[in-house]
């Protein structure tokens, strides 16, 4: 109990202690199922669960490695959660009371544009982008992306957040909760917002050059 305590106090006041306690008594499981809340919607942070998850294993003795598998886990499960859902529930999904808040017209817009073009790719992306996170998995499921291709994506881009925030946590502890409270979302919507640029960059380059090679065939010279 005292050991508890002391997370809480570590962690600050309200809902981070909250969560620090609650990862404290449960550990592993505590840090899955949270994330699967955050997936289907609970008021939480990703972000602060998963770094909780670190800081509390920084003081509890707990596996650093184990911590962040329960956090790559509950992250997928969470959003197979939401995908599920917008499977389920198919075109329904644009017109639902609560669902449809999140598929907002300019959201819809956009990410309608990003799945025609890049299907799976935009789920990747996606991951690191919370106010298009949710929306893009719910309409992932809605227009029938295969789930194999969305849990690869999401597989191969749930791993980053998992492991590298659960590192943070346990290396800088309180110092990275107040920084996700801050700007750290921020600076990750731009380090995202880079490598998308870098790849529009990379595409359009390599359209340019499959133009300039493609051999025209000569005019068929008249008898």
């Amino acid at each position: 109990m005292p050991r508890r305590a002391q997370l809480a106090g570590i962690a600050g006041g309200g809902v981070e202690a909250q969560i620090a306690l609650w990862i404290a008594g449960f550990s592993y499981p505590a840090v899955f199922l949270l994330l699967v809340l955050c997936g289907v919607g609970a008021p939480l942070s990703e972000e602060l669960v998963v770094i909780t998850g670190g800081l509390v294993v920084a003081h509890s003795g707990a596996s650093l490695s184990l911590m962040g598998l329960a956090a790559y886990l509950g992250i997928l499960a969470g959003d197979s959660a939401l995908y599920r859902i917008g499977r389920t529930l198919g075109p329904k999904v644009f017109s639902h009371p609560k669902l449809s808040k999140m598929l907002t017209p300019a959201r819809m817009t956009l990410l309608q544009k990003l799945f025609a073009r890049r299907g799976a790719v935009t789920v990747f992306f996606a991951r690191f982008l919370p106010g298009l996170r949710a929306p893009a998995f719910l309409l992932a499921g809605a227009t029938g992306l295969p789930y194999r291709r969305f849990l690869l994506a999401d597989a191969a881009a749930a791993w980053i957040p998992a492991m590298g925030m659960t590192w943070l946590g346990y290396r800088y502890g309180p110092t990275v909760l107040a920084d996700v409270q801050g700007g750290l979302r921020w600076l990750l919507i731009a380090a995202v917002s880079i490598a998308l640029i870098v790849l529009g960059v990379r595409f359009i380059k390599q359209r340019a050059v499959r133009a300039a090679t493609r051999v025209v065939p000569a005019p068929e010279s008249k008898p």
